[in-house]
């Protein structure tokens, strides 16, 4: 179980605020999307897109689209290396993919970042990859 699973994506100058909230939709189309402008290392203007999921429908529907692309085995090789020690699941997916309409593991800078709260008592790295593991592999 998951408390919670939070979706952020960078939007640069050069990108189209709304492709970038397409891509986020890709991953969850149940939640509105907050941005929050900032900007760059050389002042130049950024747009960051986020949303979390906290519902259980929500999240299990975030889930139920990782495993439809295929991505659950992968995720599962190196769960415990992609698990902190405050129990949160992290996970990067190619934001170009996501605009495209699939879902795809990150291999460059481009992405949408996902932190996944896991629901581990006691909140311990170990317990919590238990726990993951578990409920990734019921899906």
């Amino acid at each position: 179980m998951f408390h919670s699973v939070d979706l952020r994506a960078f939007c640069h100058a050069t990108e189209d605020a709304a492709r970038v909230e397409k891509a986020l939709h890709t991953l969850s189309s149940e939640v509105s999307i907050d941005t929050e402008a900032t900007e760059g290392h050389h002042g130049n203007p950024i747009l960051m897109l986020s949303c979390r999921l906290q519902k259980d429908d929500a999240i299990n529907s975030f889930w139920r689209r990782v495993k439809d692309a295929g991505l659950l085995e992968r995720i599962l090789e190196n769960l415990d290396g992609r698990i902190d020690e405050d129990a949160v699941l992290h996970l990067r997916f190619d934001k170009q993919d996501a605009y495209s309409g699939s879902l795809a593991l990150a291999k460059n800078d481009d992405v949408i970042v996902v932190r996944a709260k896991i629901a581990a008592h006691p909140a311990k790295k170990s317990v919590a990859v238990r726990v993951a593991r578990e409920y990734l592999r019921r899906l």
